[in-house]
């Protein structure tokens, strides 16, 4: 039964993602009275947190800082990690594996993101957000199991240095926050240029009508 639910949360997320439905007519105005509607830039749901921050902005800036850290990773895991640095080999696998699907799929994934705020087009934020939402669902699992191999280093059937798993825990739970706050936010960003894109096809019509 759990599983079940858990499996249909997972659905709607995708779907969300995949094609998220947005009554674009209620951020819509008559502001001149001449009958022509115009799009509300900066209606409060294209808000942050109820702050002034926009949510191109705020994507931008995710998109900026993820990057940032992408890169970073890549750079000192490829050239300044030596493995077994106090962790068991299986750590270190799982890092290799994060490591791969940062490079091959994480960095292009974050320049489809700002080619998309540039240009308008939703269609180029899902595969940022698909990339955070399995990169998300695999650092749990990550977390989990580095949990699971401390424990067997407490117990003496792995031979890594346990405050070091502990570490690498504390910084999977710091990455993972802050790659839902991530998540949301294009989330919200890619659902305003879903509203504007909705918003153009009325105006267009009308165009080509006349």
């Amino acid at each position: 039964m759990v599983a079940s639910v858990s499996v249909e949360r997972v659905k709607d997320l995708v779907a969300k993602i995949a094609e998220p439905q947005v009554d674009y007519a209620q951020f819509s105005n008559d502001a001149s009275g001449n009958g022509v509607l115009q799009f509300e830039e900066n209606a409060p749901q294209f808000r942050l947190f109820g702050t002034k921050i926009h949510v191109v902005f705020g994507a931008l800036i995710a998109g900026v800082i993820g990057l940032i850290v992408t890169m970073i990773f890549c750079v000192m895991y490829t050239f300044f990690h030596n493995r077994g640095m106090g962790r068991n080999e299986f750590i270190d696998t799982l890092e290799l594996i994060d490591l791969i699907f940062a490079f091959f799929v994480g960095l292009p994934c974050h320049y489809a993101l700002f080619y998309g705020i540039h240009c308008e087009n939703k269609r180029f934020l899902s595969p940022f957000l698909i990339f955070y939402c399995t990169n998300f669902a695999l650092n749990c699992l990550f977390s989990v199991t580095t949990l699971a191999a401390a424990f067997l280093d407490v117990q003496r059937h792995l031979f890594g240095r346990v405050r070091f798993d502990f570490g690498w825990v504390f910084f999977q739970l710091g990455f993972i926050s802050a790659q839902g706050l991530a998540i949301y936010v294009v989330m919200k960003c890619r659902k305003y240029l879903d509203a504007k894109e909705q918003y153009r096809k009325p105006a267009s019509e009308q165009v080509l009508n006349q």
